[in-house]
Parts: C-alpha cells; sequence; structure tokens
C-alpha cells in the first residue's frame, strides 16, 4: 500500500493538525514493524495467509462504524498478505466496503450470509484475497455435522469453506468463529 488513500478526506492536506501528524505517524511506524515481522510478499515465491477476528466488523455495540483512520490501519495490517479469512463481520458491510476501497481494486471479498439468532450474533466470515496472486476456485459451501443418533445438530456458527487457487496450486480453507463456553455451541437443526 504505498499511499493512504482516503486518508486526507479525514484529515484535508492543506490543514495540519496533530490528529493528521499522529495518524500519519502511527501508520508509518505500524509499516515498519509490520515489515520487519512479516515475510515480504512475492510473485511466485510466497503465499501469506492470515486470519483475524475483527471485533464487530461493521457494526459496534458501543462506538458505531469503525472511524476511517481506523480503517486506514486494518487495511496497512491486510496488504502485507496475500489471503485473509476475517470473523466477526457484521450484517452491514459497510465498514468491509471501505476497507476494499483502501486497499485497491485488485482486492475482492467472498463473504457468507448473516448468521441469525443469539448464537449467530449476526455475524459473517469473509475471505479477502488480492487478485495479483489468488483466484477464488467457485467452490464455496459451509460445513455442515453428519447425523449423530438419528439428530441432526449443527454448530451455531458455521465453518465456511472457499477454494482457491495461486498459479497452478490449487487449495482450501476453511474458517470458523467458535463460540467459546459450554452454551450455545450447538444448536438442533431439526
Amino acid at each position: 500500500m504505498p499511499y493512504y488513500k482516503g486518508l486526507f478526506d479525514t484529515y484535508p492536506r492543506d490543514v495540519d493538525t496533530p490528529a493528521r501528524r499522529r495518524a500519519a505517524a502511527g501508520l508509518l511506524s505500524l509499516r515498519r514493524r509490520l515489515r520487519t515481522e512479516i515475510p515480504p510478499r512475492t510473485v511466485e515465491e510466497t503465499l501469506l495467509l492470515a486470519t483475524w477476528n475483527i471485533r464487530e466488523f461493521g457494526r459496534n455495540k458501543m462506538f458505531g462504524t469503525r472511524l476511517d483512520e481506523s480503517i486506514q490501519y486494518i487495511a496497512e495490517i491486510i496488504n502485507h498478505f496475500d489471503l485473509v479469512a476475517i470473523q466477526e463481520v457484521k450484517e452491514n458491510l459497510a465498514d468491509l466496503k471501505k476497507l476494499l476501497r483502501v486497499l485497491g481494486d485488485w482486492w475482492e471479498y467472498i463473504v457468507t450470509d448473516v448468521v441469525a439468532g443469539a448464537a449467530g450474533n449476526t455475524e459473517r466470515i469473509a475471505f479477502l484475497y488480492d487478485t495479483r496472486k489468488v483466484r477464488f476456485d467457485h467452490v464455496a459451501g459451509e460445513v455442515t455435522m453428519p447425523e449423530k443418533n438419528g439428530r441432526h445438530w449443527q454448530l451455531a456458527r458455521t465453518p465456511f469453506l472457499c477454494s482457491f487457487r495461486t498459479g497452478w496450486r490449487r487449495f482450501s480453507l476453511c474458517s470458523v468463529h467458535i463460540y467459546y463456553g459450554k452454551s450455545c455451541l450447538w444448536i438442533r437443526a431439526d
């Protein structure tokens, strides 16, 4: 990400403010640190994958949608990978679409439908990928549990499986957001 697309919409170029200086310094510091801790992305030699539970991405119960500056920080991190699985994408995709505008036109996404009910928390799972390196391989689905003792059971938040291709290599990834604890882990499907 050679520039911070949209950052100057929040902090105009002709206005030098402490907030603008802080945002720019923070993003440059994050970029330097990521470059030292994450291997560089290459066209043929690496495939960098990540998974990230971005809490309530799309709607935060206490604070609403993310600030533009926050989207910039998220984009800076995601841009160091080729494919990222994101959990807790909320029903409202506005933040996800803002993020993709910052990342650039070569980034795409695949997202599940919303998981309804209290256990599902109106969440989605998404895969974001850089199309210059990764292609969706036309297979997507949700993992379901087999019948057991004549009963159908299912995870409250269904795992999401997608197939991708990079160069000649095909692979599938599965992402799941597990509800930790004893309650709300299983729901009866029949």
